[in-house]
C-alpha cells in the first residue's frame, strides 16, 4: 500500500496545481481552514469535541455493521467506547471520517430543503467545512502521534497507509465539490498511473540490487 500512498499523494498535487481562480467560497473554505489551524497552534485545540465525534464514530460504524454500543464515556483527556463487535472500518473510522465535516453538510442541506433563500448563506458553510476539515486532519495527527490501541487491532503499517489514503481521499472530494474544473476521474486515473509508475521504479530498484548482490558474491 506504500505505493499508493505516493501515487495519491502526487495525484493530489496534480489536483491542486490545476487550481487556477480562487473565488468567494475558496476563500470562505481556505479562511476556515486558517482559522482553526491559528487555533490549534495556539493550543486551543477543542479537545473535547474531538473526542466525542471521535467516539461517536466508533458508535455509529459498529450500529451500521451490526453490533451494539454498551457504554460511552467522554472527557477532555479522552474517551471510550465498548461495541459488541468490531473491525477495521469501525476501530479505524474515526481517523478517516470527518464526522464533524459531514455533520455541517447535513445540516446545511436540510436547511436548503426548507429555506429557499439558504444558498445566500452558503458562505458560512464553507468556512465551517474548512474549518472542520481542518480541524478533522489536525486532531487526527495529534491523536495518532499520541498512539492509540486502534492501531494495533489491524496492525501499524496497514492502519496507518489506509488512514492517509482515504484522508487524502477525502481532502480531494472537498475540493472538487468547492473548486470548479477539478475532477475526482482525473485525480484516480493519476493516482493509478503514479502508483504503478512507483511500483515499477521500485521494482526495478529490486531487480538490479538482486543483480549486484548476486554478481559481488
Amino acid at each position: 500500500m506504500l505505493p499508493v500512498c505516493i501515487g495519491v499523494s502526487m495525484a493530489l498535487f496534480d489536483l491542486l496545481k490545476m487550481v487556477r481562480d480562487i473565488g468567494r467560497a475558496e476563500l470562505f473554505f481556505f479562511g476556515g481552514a486558517v482559522s482553526y489551524t491559528a487555533l490549534y497552534l495556539s493550543a486551543f485545540k477543542m479537545n473535547t469535541l474531538y473526542v466525542f465525534g471521535h467516539e461517536a464514530v466508533h458508535a455509529v460504524f459498529a450500529l451500521l455493521f451490526g453490533g451494539a454500543v454498551k457504554s460511552f464515556s467522554v472527557s477532555s483527556k479522552g474517551g471510550s467506547v465498548v461495541t459488541t463487535k468490531t473491525n477495521a472500518v469501525i476501530s479505524l473510522g474515526p481517523y478517516f471520517f470527518p464526522i464533524h465535516t459531514v455533520f455541517i453538510g447535513v445540516i446545511f442541506f436540510i436547511l436548503s430543503l426548507f429555506f429557499e433563500n439558504a444558498g445566500r448563506y452558503s458562505h458560512i458553510f464553507f468556512y465551517l467545512a474548512g474549518f472542520s476539515l481542518a480541524f478533522h486532519l489536525l486532531m487526527t495527527v495529534t491523536a495518532l502521534k499520541a498512539g492509540q490501541p486502534d492501531l494495533a487491532e489491524n496492525g501499524y503499517l496497514f492502519s496507518l497507509t489506509l488512514i492517509y489514503i482515504i484522508n487524502i481521499a477525502v481532502m480531494v472530494g472537498m475540493l472538487t465539490l468547492i473548486f470548479k474544473g477539478l475532477s475526482v476521474k482525473e485525480f484516480l486515473i493519476n493516482a493509478v498511473e503514479h502508483s504503478k509508475t512507483t511500483v515499477y521504479f521500485l521494482w526495478g530498484l529490486a531487480v538490479c540490487l538482486r543483480e549486484k548482490y548476486r554478481q559481488g558474491n
